[in-house]
């Protein structure tokens, strides 16, 4: 319903265009009525009517004044002027200020009918006018935000690689971005689709991950005043939040990683990495809680599962059944430690997938460095339960063994062929009779028994005779402390190593390196 004022220093023309205004068909309310353009001013800006009209001669503020003041601060208000005169002034006066029509006393009711009719016309048009801008300006906004959070996701997976800070074009953004200080939180869930959550808050940003539906950020921001623990108390009151509703809504428990506090956008790689580190630093089997990062904490740089060197010689050999079984037993084994962090289960598995870079760099002959890679790396920083690092290892240690099956340095139809080609890549490793025999699925007496036959030595001989002349070379070629050899070659007992190298050059270390 749209309301309307009359203005006039006539009280009889007033009553009779209100009793017209009323026989219109459409419901119009009626807001009040003035007499000089004074009291019509204050009511315009005490009950904002939609349709003025107003007569030209007034006391204290005529028509020409009211109108020119309505036109400049109040454009969209509609304005019919009812006047007993045709001035030329008066005409030039209302088209300027454009309004709706210029009616001459006396009017008739059909005349003011036809004008309210074009009065509410044009209302409507504008509020359509005004309705389509706002929603392309919220449309413009909704394209602008995604494509700033895409923007958001590169800076943190570190897609994005320009030193400064790339230029964002949603007001949200923008206006999170200008804030001085900020914590990630990475929120994962193995059995939901995190990004089905909907943000329904603003008080925090959320980005849904590229790479995993499992997996999604949370961006908050924070003004100066605030204290870091404050900071983070809140942040991990937005974390078990998060948890609650996956739990909630999906039915499964998740978990989340909070960095530590940052006060440059440019840092939110490091921030990324941190909350993978927090991660990476539960328990195994620890879900339905949030973590905090701590520089502090760390998991120790032992390997626990003991088994990896069989792994990867049934991977050389070819024999993909067998690695499939192992990389089960792999898992099976940290499932039932379930107190071990995660961290201790993806840095073994990052040790098997380097061995492995290794392996095929000499079948392939191709050049392999040092670095971890790329692709477990991927995986790694997107997975934090043991289904999906178990998924990628079966795969790629299962196809790397079929692609070695025809071309195996073990495929001798030989089996003592195979254990001295085996011997000679890893005499430098902890190698027992028992262990090689278990390789290669026999006993260890007989195995002893055939590789003293075929070869001429007995298998202990064998393979110090060739740790040896690595130590000789190593004595030549390097200033490394002769217990620093020992051990490098596989001899943790240094006299051990002193009295074989004797028996087998007629020296000792020392005096071998001085000759």
């Amino acid at each position: 319903m749209y309301s309307f004022i009359i203005v006039d220093d006539e009280p009889l023309i007033r009553k009779g265009l209100l009793k017209k205004i009323q026989s219109f068909s459409q419901p119009l309310a009626f807001a009040g009525e003035a007499d000089n353009g004074v009291d019509a001013w204050n009511m315009i800006r005490a009950v904002d009517p939609d349709i003025i009209f107003t007569d030209m001669r007034m006391p204290e503020m005529d028509g020409k004044s009211l109108m020119k003041a309505i036109h400049q601060q109040y454009p969209d208000k509609k304005m019919i002027v009812i006047s007993g005169h045709s001035d030329f002034d008066y005409m030039k006066e209302a088209i300027s200020a454009k309004v709706v029509s210029y009616l001459l006393k006396p009017f008739s009711r059909d005349e003011i009918h036809r004008t309210l009719e074009q009065a509410i016309a044009a209302i409507e048009n504008d509020r359509s006018v005004k309705q389509e801008v706002v929603l392309k300006t919220a449309e413009n906004e909704q394209i602008s935000y995604h494509a700033d959070i895409q923007t958001l996701l590169h800076l943190i997976i570190n897609i994005h690689h320009k030193d400064k800070l790339p230029a964002f074009q949603s007001a949200r953004l923008k206006e999170a971005l200008s804030a001085p200080a900020c914590v990630l939180l990475t929120l994962y869930a193995p059995d939901s689709n995190v990004q089905q959550i909907e943000e329904v808050q603003q008080e925090y940003i959320y980005i849904p991950h590229s790479q995993s539906d499992k997996l999604a950020f949370i961006l908050l921001t924070f003004s100066a005043d605030q204290l870091e623990t404050d900071m983070l108390a809140y942040a991990k009151r937005i974390a078990e939040q998060l948890i609650h509703n996956v739990s909630l809504r999906k039915g499964s428990e998740g978990c989340v990683g909070i960095s530590s506090v940052f006060y440059d956008f440019s840092m939110l790689r490091q921030a990324h990495f941190e909350t993978i580190a927090a991660l990476d630093q539960r328990s195994i089997a620890d879900f339905g809680r949030c973590y905090l990062y701590d520089k502090d904490s760390f998991s120790p740089d032992v390997m626990l599962w003991e088994r990896t060197h069989e792994l990867l010689f049934l991977v050389e050999s070819g024999k993909c059944a067998k690695v499939k079984e192992l990389v089960l037993d792999f898992f099976a084994f940290y499932i039932r430690q379930p107190a071990v962090s995660l961290a201790q289960l993806k840095e073994q598995s990052r040790e098997m997938i380097q061995e492995v870079k290794k392996m095929l760099s000499v079948y392939l002959q191709t050049h392999v460095d040092g670095s971890p890679s790329s692709s477990l790396e991927s995986v790694l920083n997107i997975s934090f339960d043991l289904d999906s690092i178990r998924e990628y290892l079966l795969t790629v240690l299962a196809s790397t063994a079929d692609l070695l099956k025809e071309g195996s340095a073990y495929s001798s139809e030989n089996v003592i062929e195979n254990i001295k080609t085996y011997i000679d890549k890893n005499f430098i490793k902890d190698l027992t009779l028992e262990k090689v025999s278990s390789l290669f699925y026999l006993n260890p007496s007989y195995l002893s028994f055939l590789f003293k036959e075929k070869i001429g030595q007995n298998f202990t001989d064998y393979i110090n005779q060739l740790r040896i002349e690595q130590a000789k070379l190593l004595l030549k070629g390097t200033d490394n402390k002769v217990y620093k050899v020992a051990k490098q070659l596989g001899f943790d007992n240094p006299k051990y190593f002193f009295r074989v190298f004797k028996k087998m050059t007629g020296l000792t270390p020392e005096e071998f390196r001085k000759s």
